[in-house]
Order: C-alpha cells, then sequence, then structure tokens
C-alpha cells in the first residue's frame, strides 16, 4: 500500500469509493468539504488536503520498462480528506474519509491517518497565533464511522479520544453515522 495527495484524475474513482463505504458503514460524508477540495484542485489553488491509498502491490502489478514499477499505480482503495473548521469552539483540523470494505484492517486507515496528521500539524503551525490570540483551541479530529468495530482500536491507536454527543458544523456527527475523535494539537 502506498500513500500519495489526490489530483483531479481521481475523482471518478473516488466518488464510487465513497458510494461503496456508504453502503456497508451507514455513513453520509460532507459534500461541503468535498465540494471546497474539487473547486480548489481544479483552480491549484491551496485548500483542503486529500491523500489518496493505492494498493501498489509488486505480486499484482506488471513489471514496467527496466524492471521498475515507476509510473505503475495499483487500484484507489482509500482516501482521506483534511480540512479546517472554524467555529466558536475552536479550530478543528478535521479528517475524513474511507477504506474500501474490502481492504480494511490492514493499516491502511492508520497510514491515511498518519499523513493526515503530519499535514495538520503543519498547518496547525500556521494556525498557532490566530488560535491562541483568540484564545481557541486548536484540535486534530477524525470522524469515523460507528458500525465499523475497528474504529475505535484505530483512534486509540492514534491516542484519539471519543468526544460525547459532538457537533460537526453544526450538526451532530451521531445523526450521520460517524463518531468523532480528536487530539489537541501542538
Amino acid at each position: 500500500m502506498r500513500v500519495r495527495e489526490a489530483r483531479s484524475g481521481d475523482l471518478e474513482q473516488l466518488r464510487d469509493l465513497q458510494q461503496q463505504a456508504q453502503t456497508v458503514d451507514g455513513c453520509l460524508f460532507s459534500q461541503a468539504a468535498w465540494e471546497d477540495w474539487r473547486a480548489k484542485a481544479e483552480d491549484d489553488e491551496p485548500g483542503p488536503t486529500l491523500f489518496v491509498l493505492l494498493d501498489d502491490d509488486d505480486e499484482l502489478n506488471t513489471w514496467g520498462q527496466g524492471g521498475t514499477l515507476e509510473g505503475v499505480e495499483g487500484e484507489l482503495i482509500g482516501y482521506t480528506l483534511l480540512h479546517l473548521v472554524r467555529d466558536g469552539e475552536g479550530y478543528h483540523l478535521r479528517c475524513e474519509g474511507t477504506v474500501h470494505p474490502d481492504h480494511r484492517r490492514r493499516g491502511g486507515g492508520r497510514a491515511l491517518l498518519i499523513c493526515a496528521l503530519n499535514r495538520a500539524r503543519l498547518w496547525g503551525t500556521e494556525l498557532e497565533d490566530e488560535s491562541q490570540r483568540q484564545g481557541l483551541p486548536l484540535w486534530f479530529e477524525v470522524l469515523l464511522p460507528r458500525r465499523d468495530p475497528a474504529s475505535e482500536r484505530l483512534a486509540a491507536r492514534c491516542e484519539l479520544e471519543a468526544v460525547a454527543d459532538a457537533t460537526c458544523a453544526g450538526q451532530r456527527a451521531a445523526d450521520d453515522g460517524f463518531r468523532l475523535y480528536r487530539h489537541p494539537l501542538l
């Protein structure tokens, strides 16, 4: 498995992956964050960060020219979208995404979260002064599906704690089938 930043050419596969995950998890993903990423990706503007997980398995790929895998990519099997939500409770660097149901419990979700956390830490250094001036906390947050029993284990491995009765941009996370996990950033 390999993680890389998404490209605009990945959109069709991402949409299919999202629909398959919704069928299994019963979750509705944030269309606002998704559309914001799409608009900025098409304009090449900085904005939300979208990482994709590829099933790059040497045994499944045909070797390319010169005996290398350069330029050969596996199937897109997961993604995570990191975006900023500001409200009266703080600055939330929120991560939401999924791994294809057939590829779960192999470390892909954790790899995506580690990439998102590293990017959130960089982004957080830019927001730190502003959040301190306003007296608001800076959070790294993850929305994970309630139906997936691996969600709690993944959150624990990434040192994230569940937020009871959490609201997400004015809407309860539980209403969409998600549980919100968070950790203070910086």
